[in-house]
């Protein structure tokens, strides 16, 4: 299992919205500028909110599995299983997309006809080592760039 690095860019975000829906809960000082004033509307709807924010910044991982030779992305609530045997190309790329990363610096896959996905584990060297030796015997078949 390896963790998702976070940026700082994307860390700031995440607990400054973290930290107005937290106020905006308990004190209902209306800084979250929610447009329903109703409390029985306004309460359930921000923590809920912060639920999924929360979820996305605390529970986002990357799981290899070995044996099911398969990669397991969890972005909060969002979970996907990509095969080895389905990866095309793996490569590092700087962006802001969005994507189930906390920070710029990611690694993009490309897997099953174009479908791309990028992640930012803490280690990335680790990572693609392990990567490529999952599927080194499809190696001429396989394009790991920059990794």
């Amino acid at each position: 299992m390896f963790k998702s690095e976070k940026g700082i860019t994307y860390s700031v975000i995440m607990y400054s919205l973290m930290i107005v829906l937290s106020i905006d809960i308990v004190f209902d000082l209306n800084v979250a500028a929610f447009p329903v004033q109703n409390a029985f509307i306004k309460k359930p709807v921000l923590v809920l909110f912060l639920l999924l924010i929360g979820s996305i910044f605390f529970r986002t991982k990357y799981v290899l599995k070995p044996k099911s030779k398969t990669i397991v992305v969890v972005f909060g609530f969002y979970k996907k299983t990509i095969n080895i045997n389905t990866i095309n190309a793996m490569r590092f790329t700087k962006d802001f997309f969005a994507s189930p990363a906390l920070s710029s610096n990611k690694i993009e896959i490309e897997y099953s006809h174009s479908n791309l996905i990028r992640i930012s584990p803490k280690e990335k060297q680790l990572t693609s080592e392990k990567d490529q030796s999952w599927y080194k015997h499809k190696a001429n078949k396989k394009k790991v760039i920059g990794c």
